[in-house]
């Protein structure tokens, strides 16, 4: 949609430029202080396309844009006459008092990993979409190519780029998310990347920061340990502006910021991340041990929301433990497959239920993206985060899926690739073990795919803007 189209749609259903008094935008939304709040049209605000959402909040109508949000803003303010404004922090919403509930707590969490993790979306799909091409070109499926031949390797390694990098680029949408030096936090990114201090993490050396004892730790591919960084430099950097003076905080602010986020980071949030991994991993084992088939179902429903905050690592390593040891896995992966097959049913659904043609080209992009090249981040950042409701029924019919491969005794044999042939890893010793692993991968999909063309995942029907 063009800018103006869009631009002259929110005008015309806030009341007319008549009814603005003032008009500002942050990273992902217009900020409106409205003359008559009344005159406002909230459901056919969210009806306009490319418009993610809308609310009332801190005394502003603010509409969720996303990426763009300048471009519709200078379109806004050409249209309606407006001064242009300065780029405001987000924070400021979280200024505004509210009842803290559990439900609010979670919303929060989840909106600040959606605000760090939108913003890469394109990297995400980019990067799913080479190593989709790795390997359906690859000995495992076409086999047009030897994985010695450069075009296999190159490939390879520019598709892993996109997800060793994490913390790189979480860091400068996490920066422009809390309202930090996006330059400090892409620097504290590639420190965690460092080759010196992969080195010192893989020799398992003890080393200090400062003298303060530094969990030995990996961070490619992460995401939380960032986000948690990029969080709390936010407020430190605010606080040594506040107290820095104005000639010399352009020297100190970011010295100062990086020598204090050292240890903080590396000895207290980074670890925080893997400790929590490991934690997660236990409490999960635990549900198994009490609940039987029932906890190997939740284990697999609440197996997405792992992967998002990066903290299925010692998950997955405890699988592979098993299996190199007793022969299988029958807890962390059976229901985990599941969830693969059920990540393709929302993308697909999205696809086929939507009538934005941008949503409909991202459900493809994610779809092909899960299906072929086994990468499912697209899926859960780009569109589970979004519509949250999708996220339902993934876990609902990842559940169901899971509660059945458990019942029958399904084990997992091999860790495979995370593509539509995942399913395969249901397959050794225990021939039975194949084919209820497929029912369930069925069961799954045909559950979630339901929901998703029963019930919807948005909360308005799109509409193309007047």
């Amino acid at each position: 949609m063009k800018y103006e189209v869009l631009a002259s749609a929110i005008l015309e259903r806030i009341g007319g430029k008549e009814n603005v008094s003032y008009a500002t935008h942050c990273m992902t939304r217009l900020r409106f202080n409205m003359k008559d709040e009344s005159l406002v049209d909230q459901e056919a605000v969210k009806s306009i396309e490319s418009v993610m959402g809308c609310q009332f909040s801190g005394g502003q109508f603010q509409i969720i844009i996303g990426p763009g949000v300048d471009k519709v803003y200078a379109k806004v303010c050409e249209l309606g006459g407006f001064a242009v404004e300065e780029l405001v922090n987000e924070n400021l919403d979280f200024k505004k008092k509210e009842k803290i509930s559990i439900k609010v707590f979670v919303n929060r969490i989840l909106d600040g990993i959606a605000g760090c993790l939108t913003p890469i979306i394109p990297i995400l799909i980019c990067a799913g979409l080479i190593k989709m091409i790795v390997a359906l070109i690859g000995p495992s499926m076409l086999n047009l190519v030897s994985e010695s031949s450069d075009i296999f390797r190159l490939f390879t390694f520019v598709g892993d780029a996109g997800f060793y990098f994490f913390p790189v680029f979480v860091g400068l949408s996490g920066a422009k998310k809390f309202g930090c030096n996006p330059m400090i936090a892409l620097f504290m990114g590639c420190i965690l990347l460092h080759p010196s201090f992969v080195d010192i993490v893989n020799q398992g050396n003890p080393f200090s920061v400062y003298g303060i004892p530094m969990t030995l730790t990996q961070y490619s591919s992460t995401v939380l340990p960032m986000i948690m960084i990029t969080f709390v430099m936010s407020y430190l950097e605010k606080y040594l502006r506040k107290w820095i003076p104005d000639a010399v905080s352009t020297l100190f602010v970011p010295l100062l910021t990086i020598l204090m986020m050292l240890p903080i980071g590396l000895c207290v949030l980074g670890p925080l991340g893997s400790v929590l991994g490991i934690y997660i991993g236990e409490v999960l084992m635990w549900l198994r041990d009490i609940f039987g088939p029932f906890g190997v179902a939740l284990i697999g429903a609440v197996y997405i929301l792992i992967v998002a905050t990066g903290m299925h690592l010692p998950l997955m390593t405890t699988a592979i433990v098993s299996m190199t040891t007793i022969g299988y896995d029958n807890t962390v992966l059976v229901g985990a497959i599941v969830a693969v097959y059920t990540s393709m049913a929302v993308s697909l659904g999205v696809m086929l239920k939507s009538k934005n043609a941008q949503t409909k080209s991202l459900g493809l992009s994610c779809f092909i993206s899960q299906f072929l090249g086994g990468v499912g981040e697209p899926t859960i950042f780009g569109i589970m985060f979004r519509y949250r409701k999708t996220l339902i029924y993934s876990m609902i019919g990842t559940f169901i899926g899971g509660l059945y491969a458990a019942f029958m005794n399904v084990a997992v044999y091999f860790a495979g690739s995370s593509n539509f042939l995942m399913a395969l890893s249901y397959s050794g010793e225990n021939t039975g073990s194949l084919i209820h692993g497929w029912i369930a991968c069925a069961i799954g999909f045909t559950v979630t795919f339901a929901l998703m063309l029963v019930l919807g995942f948005e909360s308005e029907k799109e509409v193309e803007p007047a």
